[in-house]
């Protein structure tokens, strides 16, 4: 009869790696971001034509592994961006977006951002600023 102790042997093995690499692998251990917004959108309401518009998002992070805020891309080259890049496990950051100048503006105006994260369950999101400009 044949020994089944080479066989056993590189299961063992198999099982040892496979259990190795999924501690070290966050997004099989469990471990992940979270990143939890109040609200993806502002609303400033009605503003007079040339008022510069300024809001930060405040970005908490509910999951049990760093957040990183990979990058903020505003929709425009009228609206800039400033942002915490990392935002450890229970803590709040903030996403900040601001439009300097806005002379010429009349009715409602929209601008947006896409926020790249490392959140696995939620890996891009849009930001979006509202006002209505009157003169």
């Amino acid at each position: 009869m044949k020994s089944k102790t080479p066989l056993m042997l590189i299961a063992l093995c198999l099982i040892t790696v496979f259990s190795v690499v999924a501690k070290e692998n966050p997004a099989t251990s469990g471990k992940a971001p979270k990143a939890s917004i109040t609200s993806l959108e502002h609303n400033f309401g009605t503003v007079k034509t040339g008022t510069p518009l300024s809001f930060t998002f405040k970005v908490k992070n509910t999951g049990d592994a760093d957040l990183e805020i990979k990058n903020v891309a505003p929709s425009c080259g009228c609206t800039s961006s400033q942002f915490d890049k990392l935002i450890q496990t229970g803590k709040e950051g903030g996403i900040t977006l601001e439009v300097k100048n806005t002379e010429g503006y009349k009715g409602e105006v929209v601008k947006n951002a896409t926020v790249t994260t490392n959140d696995p369950n939620q890996p891009t999101f849009t930001l979006v600023l509202r006002a209505t400009f009157t003169e």
